[in-house]
């Protein structure tokens, strides 16, 4: 009976350094029995997008992704070892989706990996990942809107549920309950992302351990980590977010100012990077260790330290994720930015 791992996130817990990890290194894996299916550029994420049936929000056709899933799952099940299918547009999916997905792995034993990282430093990546697309909401907003008006869990907008966004994105808890209605119990699996200071082969090695194959088939170090803002480059890109308003379509503004710009050039500089603030502390502890209690009243194996879900947050004294101003002068940024496009 083939193994397939399905990776479904949660977004923003080193997703995108392990994908490289499996996707850099697709041979060595396959030498060592693991497969990272491979049925054409994007075919993984168009899978996923598939699953979800959310193909207009990633600006794609029903044509370009029919079809993908069934592809990824047939390249999976005619290994013989262990595959991963990865991707974490899966990680909200209903429990409707669920089983659609997992309906052409049948046959298979299948196992479904959530990875997850402490809320505090999950709330200012989620908060500047929202910049990065285009808002410009400040943490203020993005706190009253989102972490201080959680309504529990949903299915998501999928199935009409009206959950802020932030935490049907983030409750680990509730992703692994839907994506655990269709495997047996001991299948879904929580992988604990390191506290800071670790090195990110930690969570290589609890990833792996989760998935059921030897973390020593790689060195975890060798792939690069998803890169962050500085608490004055968010400044500065919300208020280039402002000034550009509606003057480039979605396509360039993902290419020019997403991917160029803000991943590109304003990443790289160095600076202090945004921390909750300390006054957040007590709702991000008190979520946490709910949920922790589901996970562990529901059974499911967890990989790494619990203890490292501890939320990270400023000290009281720090300044907080808005207490910044633009170093340069937006208008001329956008004159610039504009020229790219």
């Amino acid at each position: 009976m083939p193994r397939v791992v399905l990776h479904v996130g949660l977004p923003k817990t080193g997703t995108t350094y392990l994908q490289g990890l499996l996707a850099d290194h697709r041979d060595r894996l396959r030498d060592a029995g693991v497969l990272y299916p491979f049925v054409g550029p994007g075919a993984m994420f168009r899978g996923a997008v598939e699953v979800r049936g959310s193909h207009a929000k990633f600006g794609l056709t029903a044509g370009e992704v029919a079809g993908k899933w069934a592809a990824v799952c047939d390249r999976a099940l005619a290994h013989d070892g262990v595959a991963v299918i990865s991707h974490e547009v899966l990680a909200g999916a209903t429990t409707e989706q669920v089983r659609a997905a997992l309906a052409p792995l049948a046959g298979a034993e299948v196992h479904v990996v959530v990875t997850a990282r402490d809320l505090g430093r999950q709330a200012t990546a989620h908060w500047q990942e929202e910049v990065k697309l285009g808002a410009t909401w400040s943490f203020a907003d993005f706190e009253r809107d989102q972490l201080r008006a959680d309504t529990g869990p949903d299915e998501g907008p999928d199935a009409g549920g009206v959950r802020p966004h932030f935490w049907h994105a983030q409750d680990f808890a509730d992703c692994l309950r839907r994506w655990s209605v269709a495997v047996p119990a001991g299948r879904a699996h929580l992988a604990v992302g390191p506290a800071p200071g670790a090195g990110p082969e930690v969570l290589w090695q609890r990833f792996a351990e989760a998935c059921g194959f030897d973390p020593d088939v790689l060195d975890g170090r060798t792939a690069p980590v998803n890169p962050s803002l500085g608490t004055a480059e968010v400044a500065l890109l919300r208020a280039v977010n402002a000034a550009l308003a509606d003057r480039v379509d979605r396509a360039t503004y993902l290419r020019v100012v997403k991917r160029g710009y803000a991943e590109g050039e304003l990443a790289a500089r160095p600076g202090p990077r945004p921390r909750a603030p300390y006054e957040l502390g007590g709702l991000l502890r008190a979520v946490t260790a709910r949920w922790l209690d589901e996970v562990r009243a529901a059974g499911h194996p967890v990989h790494g330290d619990p203890a490292d879900l501890a939320p990270v947050v400023g000290a009281p004294e720090d300044p907080g994720p808005d207490d910044a101003t633009p170093a340069e002068d937006p208008a001329q940024v956008v004159q610039t930015l504009l020229s790219r496009g």
